[in-house]
């Protein structure tokens, strides 16, 4: 009989393999950025997350107050998540202590019992971590979405999402992260070279 070699797993939380094209996403953001605002604005593309909120709130232009106010907001979900994030994979460090701290025993009726209380303990450890994850990262998504819906009423709201995109876009989730605020910046410039051209 084949002994099993772990009791259980969470499900990963880097599933970059299955995220959005990366490449294809980058482009559009850098596109966006550097089309519509020039090179002053590919400065954006060095703003970590703590850094939009404040370069949006205090804009050389005059960016939508709707817009600041949500994106204060997506940072606040992103500081969230990060503290999830961290969480989970703290919890995932227990359960791994766990392993090698309590070896799987070489008899049948030992090994039914190791199964039992490593189970227990599995889900004792990282299943609230795991559902917090699961929660902030649909806070996250969400907040993303407030971001992206928001009517866009001139340049200094462009600039703002295509920093935004820049940092939140590429977020890694455990769901997909559909960059929704680059795909509103590339149909926002996409709208404007057309109309330049009629």
């Amino acid at each position: 009989m084949t002994r099993a070699d772990r009791v259980l797993s969470t499900p990963p939380t880097n599933t970059s393999a299955l995220a959005v094209d990366p490449t294809r996403r980058r482009f559009l953001t850098v596109a966006a950025v550097g089309s519509m605002v020039g090179a002053g604005s590919l400065a954006a593309a060095a703003l970590t997350p703590n850094d939009v909120p404040q370069a949006v709130t205090m804009p050389s232009g005059s960016s939508s107050p709707v817009l600041r106010a949500a994106i204060r907001r997506l940072a606040a979900a992103h500081a969230i998540l990060v503290g999830a994030k961290a969480t989970a994979e703290e919890a995932e460090a227990m359960w791994t202590d766990w392993e090698a701290q309590n070896p799987q025993p070489a008899s049948k009726r030992g090994t039914r019992k190791w199964i039992r209380r490593g189970s227990a303990y599995h889900a004792s450890v990282t299943a609230p971590s795991w559902q917090a994850l699961m929660e902030a990262e649909k806070t996250f998504a969400e907040a993303q979405a407030a971001v992206a819906s928001v009517p866009i009423a001139g340049a200094a709201d462009v600039q703002a999402l295509a920093a935004c995109s820049v940092v939140y876009d590429r977020v890694e989730l455990c769901r997909h992260n559909r960059a929704p605020i680059a795909r509103v910046v590339a149909q926002e410039l996409s709208r404007l070279g057309k109309a330049v051209q009629s």
